[in-house]
């Protein structure tokens, strides 16, 4: 082995020569396909993650959008409920107006009836008040009595059980 002081201009021209070959070999086969594939895998990352936050705004639109349906949902649910409650209310109203009118219907029908009845009694008793008149003032005359002289009869007889009895 020798030791020069003053290096040989040869080799050191030689292993610049075969250092820049083998840079420049580098740099086409690997650097720059490296360089590529990673500006490519960093574009598709940038990419990706702006799509992320393209998702992500739109879900959290959805989310909002969601969230106000089911406020309306449960709005409309409320005022649903509220509008039954409302309708039933008034199904109750008019079934008590109904329920009085029909009571009211009644009582003056049975009022009417009473009274139809209270008529015809009152006519039945003197019916057969006018015939025990007619009996009785018989039995005490008798003799027949003139039908005119028998109305006026029976009709005194009526006024006075009227009077005595009403």
């Amino acid at each position: 082995m020798e030791i020069f002081v003053v290096p040989d201009m040869w080799n050191v021209l030689a292993q610049w020569g075969a250092t820049l070959i083998l840079f420049l070999v580098i740099r086409h086969f690997v650097y720059k396909p490296m360089n590529e594939f990673l500006t490519k895998r960093q574009n598709a990352v940038v990419s990706e993650i702006e799509e992320a936050e393209d998702l992500l705004r739109e879900a959290e639109d959805l989310r909002e959008e969601y969230r106000d349906k089911i406020q309306k949902a449960r709005k409309e649910g409320a005022d649903i409920i509220e509008a039954s409650r409302e309708r039933g209310r008034d199904l109750e109203k008019s079934a008590m107006e109904e329920a009085k009118a029909h009571a009211a219907s009644m009582i003056e029908k049975a009022e009417k009836d009473i009274a139809s009845q209270k008529a015809q009694a009152l006519k039945e008793v003197r019916n057969e008040t006018a015939d025990l008149a007619v009996m009785i003032a018989e039995k005490l005359l008798k003799d027949n009595i003139d039908v005119k002289n028998q109305d006026a009869l029976v009709d005194g007889l009526i006024e006075d059980l009227e009077k005595n009895h009403v």
